[in-house]
């Protein structure tokens, strides 16, 4: 069992050293800071990396959406949004409030990337997708992957704050009276 300790201790879900803490929010940050500025490229017009944006939403979502300013353009604001609390929360910026509000931002991005993981994974068993796609290929071998370590990161980071939730809000509940 000694051989494992090694991996053990990376697949803890013990509360992360807070030097641990700092790396996977700004690894998590800076993923959701990568996809909202990719986005905003696409808001721009730009199809890249596929010819048409038609090609691009078959690749990117397996599915005909449109790559437009108004579908775009929040998400890139969700995606800054989101990145900006996990930072925050992996940094413990802010008061009480603050700190209660980043860390459950910290939760949802974590639930999110989980969601699309599991799902990754049914549609690379061939379910919903079809095995000869770009998508299908682009799926198996990096979206998927990419939101399990990512999904896991923030998991483990907003596992980090748990225990510590209930005492923020008592205290931001205590010093609003």
């Amino acid at each position: 069992m000694a051989a494992f300790a090694p991996l053990a201790s990376v697949l803890s879900f013990a509360p992360p050293t807070p030097a641990a803490r700092r790396r996977a929010g700004a690894a998590v940050a800076s993923l959701l800071v990568g996809d909202a500025v990719l986005h905003a490229v696409w808001a721009s017009g730009v199809t890249w990396p596929a010819d048409s944006t038609a090609t691009l939403s078959q690749g990117l979502l397996n599915a005909d959406v449109p790559f437009t300013p108004q579908v775009l353009l929040p998400l890139v604001v969700v995606l800054t949004t989101a990145a900006t609390c996990v930072y925050a929360h992996a940094h413990a910026w802010g008061g009480a409030r603050i700190r209660a509000l980043v860390h459950l931002v910290t939760g949802a991005v974590a639930v999110g990337l989980t969601v699309r993981a599991i799902a990754g994974v049914v549609w690379a068993f061939g379910i919903g997708a079809d095995s000869g796609s770009t998508f299908y290929r682009l799926n198996l071998l990096v979206y998927t992957p990419v939101c399990i370590g990512f999904g896991y990161a923030a998991a483990r980071l907003a596992r980090g704050g748990r225990s510590r939730t209930a005492g923020i809000l008592r205290r931001a509940r205590v010093a609003g009276e």
